[in-house]
């Protein structure tokens, strides 16, 4: 409930806020870039660290059930760990071109 409330009163405001002068803007464009520099590292360093945890979960039961394909489970886990790190980079260059390109 508090979400969608947030999410409503962001919306609503969201008009009001670019209505401003000229010269705010530029404050309030320059804020909004921070802002979403520092939504994108910070949804993806969540959602990231939910991949990696159902990785290293599913690879440590399915060791669990059968030890003789562990090593097997763990290279294509630390495969799939790199795959998901690399999505966590991404954002990070979003983040960085987020900051510094104007």
């Amino acid at each position: 409930m508090k979400a969608r409330l947030l999410i409503l009163s962001t919306l609503l405001l969201t008009g009001v806020a670019l209505a401003q002068e000229a010269t705010q803007g530029a404050h309030l464009k320059e804020g909004l870039m921070y802002l979403g520099a520092g939504l994108a590292i910070g949804l993806a360093a969540l959602g990231t660290g939910i991949g990696m945890g159902h990785a290293v979960r599913g690879t440590q039961e399915g060791t669990a059930r059968n030890p003789t394909v562990g090593g097997r489970l763990q290279t294509v886990m630390f495969i799939g760990l790199a795959f998901i790190e690399t999505l966590a980079l991404y954002a990070l260059l979003v983040a960085i071109i987020l900051l510094f390109v104007k």
